[in-house]
């Protein structure tokens, strides 16, 4: 077992402080993380050992889990994510599409570096917070009212949509004239609310207008469907399904990739064909509400399984449980103080914003929680 930090990425559309409180005390030596290292925008902790941000060891500074463990034994990666502003609209590209486009990408230097690994990436995100995301493709009756509506190019990728046709609206929408999509954007969150969507998809939209104004995907956005989320309800997002995230907290757990093909809503690389490829629109988000169990000693534990998925995770609150699974375990704590030990009674005591990575050799370990923990399995599917 290793006693790990999380990786801090500062992306624009992160939150001035929202990690603030898991992030490493300064004073305990932790490399990188001084007052103005965390001045600006605090997007996402990672904790894993993907070469993008391999997580710092608690317990031995300047040293990384990706140099003391093999990363094909550390098959998960977990994010502690706070979003103030919407992110990109994106595609995570399938097993072996990624695998296919890596190794061409790998072969070919004059190439685009559009994926960073040759791994799918199937994410799930729980809400800590209140959550607004776009995931998966809105009815298509409803988005075609919204384009029709707003006339223009978007009429015309509105017959497209209707003709079951949706990679062909969203490329039909984002070929066209940038400034005569710009004009449908401002007006996309009036057109919702005048098609009748809900007042919650109503403001995603507006934020999403608002924060990238004159940007094309803003009226791609119309064609994504908006769930809001409270504290505990979480969406699996198998490789394929487009989504962007809109604002809130949450714990994203996801298979050690960090692929991401963008539609727009972002200032990176825009790879339109790319994601249409990756895009698999018969695939459908699965939300997820799990109830509370109680524990024999007073604790509670939700379990999360999507179908399918490879991983599963608990969230242990106020109680102790064990995880015998012969497989990749991440313990991260997110409030009190979480104490992992494994069969031979060794022990990690992890603060909020710590993580324990169990390595399947390690055997079983039960993980005791004086606030809340997140233990995160990888699952061997058939």
């Amino acid at each position: 077992m290793f006693r790990i930090d999380g990786a801090l990425k500062d992306y624009p559309w992160g939150v001035t402080g929202g990690l603030r409180s898991w992030l490493p005390d300064p004073s305990d030596g932790a490399a990188g993380l001084d007052e103005e290292a965390t001045a600006g925008p605090e997007a996402e902790l990672w904790f894993g050992a993907h070469p993008s941000g391999p997580s710092p060891l608690a317990d031995h500074r300047g040293r990384s889990l990706r140099e003391v463990t093999d990363p094909a034994d550390v098959p998960l990666l977990v994010k502690l994510l706070a979003a103030a502003r919407p992110l990109s609209i994106q595609v995570h590209p399938p097993a072996e599409l990624a695998a296919t486009r890596f190794a061409a990408q790998e072969g070919d230097s004059g190439s685009s570096r559009l994926l960073a690994d040759s791994r799918a990436k199937d994410e799930m995100l729980i809400a800590l917070k209140p959550f607004s995301a776009l995931r998966g493709l809105r009815d298509p009756e409803l988005a075609s009212s919204v384009l029709t509506r707003l006339g223009g190019v978007a009429a015309e990728a509105a017959e497209l949509l209707r003709a079951g046709d949706p990679k062909g609206a969203i490329r039909r929408l984002l070929a066209s004239d940038p400034t005569a999509l710009a004009e449908a954007g401002e007006k996309v969150a009036s057109t919702a609310a005048a098609a009748g969507l809900p007042t919650s998809d109503v403001q995603a939209l507006a934020a999403v207008a608002r924060s990238y104004p004159g940007d094309p995907g803003v009226v791609v956005a119309a064609m994504l469907e908006h769930r809001s989320l409270l504290p505990g309800e979480a969406i699996y997002l198998p490789a394929g399904v487009v989504h962007a995230y809109v604002s809130g907290t949450g714990v994203e757990v996801m298979t050690a990739s960090d692929n991401v093909l963008r539609l727009g809503l972002t200032g990176k690389t825009v790879a339109i064909e790319a994601a249409l490829e990756a895009m698999r629109p018969e695939l459908r988000p699965e939300p997820l509400r799990p109830s509370p169990v109680e524990l024999a000693d007073g604790g509670t534990v939700r379990y999360y399984r999507p179908e399918g998925a490879p991983f599963s995770v608990a969230w242990l609150t106020g109680g102790s449980e064990t995880f015998s699974s012969p497989v990749y375990r991440l313990v991260l704590a997110t409030s009190g103080q979480v104490v992992v030990r494994d069969d031979c009674d060794a022990e990690l005591r992890l603060r909020p914003g710590q993580a324990a990575a169990v390595l399947a050799s390690d055997g079983a370990v039960s993980v005791s929680a004086g606030g809340s923990a997140f233990v995160s399995e990888a699952r061997a599917l058939a």
